[in-house]
């Protein structure tokens, strides 16, 4: 069994790389997509597949470390009877790499396998790209051999005198060393210096040159790879005031207690499984959060652009419409101005106290009731270039005009709402909720409501793709954790059979691993929402997103409490294993 824990991962990962391979075969061959959609859809596919793999890399590191750390009687003796080091570590380094090339060769088989069933779907079977496949197997290979050069490195340094000691694992220190300090502290101050720094810059300038985002972007992805860095150097230093604060409800059941102590006996391997999770939380919050935030924005764009269901253009019968069955009918005047003589834009009359959309919109400055003649609404990016907010004058066509509000996303129908008393002429069109078939002959007529439901649809796709390909990597996590949970109830076996011989249930140990396992996930979790939420908000502002950070509390609650029960549920298995081992066997048992 130990042996097959550290393929989980690697299997799981070559699995999804494949997959997405031949996901983009079956599109070829069998969707109506145009090409250039294709491949950004597919690059966006590659980048979370990525990630994933990064992830699996990480588990396979910490899953090798606790493996090898079970040997170390073993390697002990070895080393007793005339093993070099170096010898040792490439034995290691062999039976590692030999792991992840089987790993990777079940992921793709299975994956393989798994495209034959499409057909079942009315698409096309994919074919076997056989290049894509080599280069998933030797990518898994080369990444399992550098995620155990470490571990094996380590384990190999174990001194001969280890084989005198009963206990296995020594993993009972939280303390680091002065290097590891100060490269874990250098980190985070590097990852909060540019965390600073890309908000200032962000924030100051919202009328951005060519290549500012991109730079922006670029600042925060090295501060969140400084942060993740840091969170792994310091990680055995924080794993126990993290589990003082979310241990205190624990701590009133003895089970409860018995696995705070657990998880907190392990510092060095409980961190290194909770940098994994907080890395797939922290991605998946981050994507919400941002994803809510975006769109609140959208909503309010597409106030905007379609503000009602229907848009009739040149002459209206407003009462004539109104006949037809079709309400809200809000005709609108155009009138092309100048602000402060330097900008030139459209802008109309319409009441946007009226629209049934109103809802949508968001007032950065000013209010929209206190609109009147003599007053303007602006979208916040027009009142941004020209440097106006609520209660700023400007000149509009040689009048003096007062800014009524400023709201992001826009303002219907062109860049500006003027008063009616303000524009003068004939109704350039009209607005109007109601079905289509309504419309009376003879009217030109546009359907808004149609476009901004496939609008919103496209949205919707594009983020459910996002979270769910984003999952992969918790998949990943819990598949480590699972594997972590296993190997220390394996380690602890004479521990279980005292508590066992004490009085401890069979009910109640599970209870204890179980717990054990959720509390990775727990921890894991609280280190995600420190990183994920920060850092999401730093996106938005290097985006350049005029919308404020909406924090989805309840979708973020909801991921919290799904990632401790899956955590918790990886450690079924090894629960169920433990409490089956009658007292008598596990006390007899040797480590």
């Amino acid at each position: 069994m130990r042996r097959f824990l550290p393929v989980l991962s690697i299997m799981i990962a070559a699995f999804f790389a494949y997959a997405t391979v031949l996901a983009e075969d079956v599109a070829e061959r069998s969707l109506a997509v145009g090409g250039a959609r294709l491949v950004e859809v597919f690059a966006l596919l590659g980048a979370f597949v990525t990630v994933a793999v990064i992830v699996a890399a990480l588990v396979s590191t910490s899953t090798f470390r606790i493996v090898f750390a079970q040997r170390v009687r073993e390697l002990a003796l070895l080393r007793a009877i005339g093993a070099s080091r170096a010898r040792l570590a490439r034995g290691l380094l062999a039976e590692g790499a030999l792991t992840g090339l089987l790993a990777s060769v079940a992921g793709v088989a299975l994956a393989a396998g798994a495209g034959q069933l499409v057909p079942l779907a009315g698409l096309v079977a994919p074919g076997f790209p056989l290049t894509p496949a080599l280069i998933v197997v030797l990518g898994s290979f080369v990444l399992t051999t550098l995620a155990v050069l470490a571990p094996a490195w380590s384990a190999a340094a174990v001194s001969p005198l280890e084989a005198l000691r009963t206990s296995a694992v020594q993993d009972a220190q939280s303390r680091i060393g002065g290097p590891r300090w100060v490269m874990g502290v250098l980190m985070a101050l590097g990852a909060g210096g540019l965390l600073v720094n890309v908000a200032v810059d962000g924030l100051a300038t919202k009328q951005r040159p060519s290549g500012v985002t991109e730079e922006l972007l670029l600042r925060t992805t090295i501060s969140g790879a400084l942060a993740f860095g840091a969170l792994i150097t310091l990680g055995p230093a924080l794993i126990s005031p993290v589990l003082r604060l979310i241990g205190i409800p624990l701590r009133r059941s003895p089970v409860g207690s018995l696995a705070v102590s657990g998880v907190g006996g392990a510092p060095r391997r409980a961190a290194s499984i909770t940098a994994v999770v907080a890395l797939g939380v922290s991605l998946v919050i981050a994507t919400l959060t941002g994803a809510n935030t975006a769109q609140g924005l959208g909503r309010a764009e597409m106030a905007s652009a379609y503000p009602a269901d229907l848009e009739f253009t040149g002459p209206v019968d407003v009462r004539a419409l109104q006949a037809a069955g079709l309400t809200d009918v809000l005709p609108y005047r155009r009138a092309d101005i100048t602000v402060n003589g330097s900008l030139t834009m459209r802008g109309t009359d319409l009441d946007m106290s009226e629209l049934r959309v109103l809802p949508d919109f968001r007032v950065d400055t000013g209010s929209l009731s206190g609109m009147g003649p003599r007053k303007i609404i602006l979208s916040t990016r027009t009142s941004s270039a020209l440097g106006l907010t609520a209660g700023s004058e400007a000149d509009v066509n040689g009048v003096r005009m007062t800014v009524a509000a400023t709201v992001f996303g826009g303002v219907p129908l062109g860049s500006a709402v003027l008063h009616p008393s303000d524009v003068e002429g004939e109704p350039a069109g009209a607005l109007a909720n109601g079905a289509r078939d309504r419309v009376p002959a003879g009217f030109e007529v546009e359907s808004l409501s149609e476009r901004r439901l496939a609008q919103e649809n496209w949205f919707t796709t594009l983020v459910a793709i996002a979270i769910g390909l984003l999952f992969l990597t918790v998949v990943i996590a819990v598949v480590g954790v699972g594997s972590t949970t296993a190997l220390s109830a394996l380690e602890r076996t004479r521990e279980s059979g005292l508590l066992r011989a004490i009085g401890l249930t069979r009910w109640e140990l599970g209870r204890l691993i179980t717990t054990e396992a959720g509390l990775y996930g727990l921890v894991g979790a609280v280190l995600g929402l420190v990183i994920g939420i920060p850092y999401a908000w730093l996106a938005i502002i290097s985006l350049g997103v005029e919308w404020p950070l909406q924090v989805p509390v309840a979708a973020v609650a909801v991921v919290v409490l799904v990632l401790t029960a899956l955590t918790a549920g990886a450690g079924l298995l090894p629960a169920l294993r433990a409490a089956r081992l009658s007292p008598v066997a596990a006390l007899h048992s040797i480590q």
